[in-house]
């Protein structure tokens, strides 16, 4: 038994030094660009500015509207290179566009696109000229924006910011902007941290199995050095037997080592392994509560829009509201709200959506929210909105709701509210508020990940350290052996 038990530990310090010494330096990766995650993420447009980028919705002729026989989730008009545009989401998430000047569906043409292109640089503060660079289904930038797959129409804008600009063929939206700033802080902190290369990411399903892969093994590493570094705890007349290098790590890793686990750990489950923690459908009070319309109800609010010209707005959405179909609209200036389908104010209150509950069959409780809670919370890369309605159902599902339009803006179900605890909470260490202001980003969690960092790094130097001087050692024993030979021919 104790000569399988030596064994044992054998296999395990051999396993943890070349494992540390093939993926030492992709871990200390991934914590070098979580420092830079703290300050800059993912690119993306701003979605105010997206909406102001189309043009006030304008009927020049009446519009033909497609003969649609289905309920929807939502029907949403709005103005893409000059033309009205009519955006049917299905209610199984599914989306289909039509030309309202022929009720065909629609592709819109780069040329048509380009002034909305322009317009956008310009809100964004760069003005210039919009250059087509073709469309692009598998560009670095757009791999994780939905409807990838059927391309958006990428732009060069003119100027010193180096912006580029992806837009919808479909319905004009800027889907993603990116600046010669956001591209370069995007390869040294997003892109390495995900393995987001785009001909990595461009095969969804190698991706995410790589990444399984590396944080399983990474896992792996961890653990085992964690169990190793404890039991070489006090090994000798000092705390830590080692000296030089192996002394660092060896407590980096006492110090760390946890964090580190945690880390690797929640972010292997980020990837959802075997289906671990998915995201579970919508319970079917939330579809009740949401509600759904159909062309009728779009055709009266098409007629109070044409009878009210002098009514400008960019952006019309109709939904269901639980039975009581409403107008979520932009105005001219940007700000939203929600209107009946006669265009009269039907701000939502708490009262309003308790009847709405009701109307639904749904015993919920409903308040309002002015500042965060667990669920629904702003972050430096993702602004709430406040005040909001919370509606809570008896499975304890909870839909957050804009106080201007009463849409849903977020649903937590019971997984989703599982992976906050379990998963993204210890991540991205953000559990409480005071966590996400940046003074602790910077003397808390940058310290922390500083840490990690050097523990994984250092790893890498030791076994680096340990590769040369075994290439140096089998150089001299070769050198040993072949030295008798030679001497016996020399005194030939």
């Amino acid at each position: 038994m104790s000569q399988m038990r030596k064994l044992g530990l054998r296999y395990a310090f051999l396993l943890h030094r070349w494992l540390g010494i093939t993926l030492g330096l992709m871990m200390g990766l991934w914590c070098l660009s979580g420092i830079v995650m703290l300050w800059e993420t993912w690119p993306a447009p701003e979605a105010e500015r997206v909406g102001l980028t189309h043009e006030i919705l304008t009927f020049r002729n009446p519009p033909v509207i497609p003969r649609l026989e289905d309920r929807y989730r939502s029907l949403r008009l709005t103005m893409a290179g000059g033309i009205p545009v009519l955006g049917a989401q299905a209610l199984s998430g599914a989306s289909t566009h039509y030309d309202l000047r022929n009720g065909r569906p629609l592709t819109l043409s780069p040329f048509a696109l380009r002034a909305d292109a322009e317009r956008y640089a310009a809100l964004s503060g760069t003005p210039g000229a919009a250059h087509f660079e073709g469309l692009r289904r598998n560009d670095q930038w757009i791999l994780n924006t939905k409807d990838h797959v059927q391309g958006f129409y990428r732009y060069a804008i003119d100027g010193s910011a180096r912006r580029l600009l992806y837009l919808s063929p479909v319905n004009g939206d800027v889907v993603q902007d990116t600046t010669g700033r956001t591209r370069f802080w995007s390869w040294l902190g997003p892109i390495p941290h995900w393995l987001y290369p785009s001909l990595l990411k461009r095969h969804q399903r190698l991706w995410a199995n790589v990444l399984i892969v590396l944080s399983c093994l990474g896992v792996i590493l961890t653990a085992l050095g964690l169990w190793i570094g404890v039991r070489r705890v006090h090994t000798g007349h000092r705390v830590s037997p080692y000296r030089g290098l192996h002394l660092w790590h060896h407590l980096c890793g006492l110090v760390f080592g946890g964090m580190l686990l945690s880390w690797i750990t929640t972010g292997l489950l980020t990837m959802n392994p075997a289906g671990l923690l998915a995201r579970q459908p919508n319970p079917g009070w939330v579809d009740r509560f949401e509600g759904s319309v159909d062309m009728a109800e779009l055709r009266t609010a098409i007629a109070a829009l044409i009878a009210h010209p002098e009514r400008h707005f960019r952006d019309v959405v109709l939904t269901g509201q639980g039975g009581s179909p409403a107008l979520s609209v932009m105005t001219e200036t940007g700000a939203s709200t929600r209107l009946s389908l006669s265009l009269e104010a039907a701000t939502p209150s708490v009262i309003t959506l308790k009847e709405r509950a009701l109307t639904s069959g749904l015993d919920a409780r409903v308040d309002q929210i002015t500042q965060d809670d667990s669920y629904y919370f702003s972050t430096r890369h993702r602004l709430r909105h406040f005040p909001a309605y919370r509606v809570i159902g008896p499975d304890e599902t909870r839909l957050y709701l804009d106080s201007r339009t009463g849409n849903t803006v977020l649903v937590a179900e019971s997984n989703a509210k599982a992976t906050r605890w379990v998963i993204y909470g210890p991540h991205d260490l953000d559990f409480f508020a005071w966590l996400r202001r940046p003074f602790a980003r910077l003397f808390l969690i940058t310290p922390l990940l500083v840490g990690v960092s050097s523990l994984s790094l250092l790893g890498v130097a030791i076994g680096l350290t340990r590769l040369r001087h075994r290439a140096r050692r089998g150089r001299a024993q070769r050198k040993s052996r072949n030295a008798p030979q030679d001497r016996t021919s020399s005194s030939r």
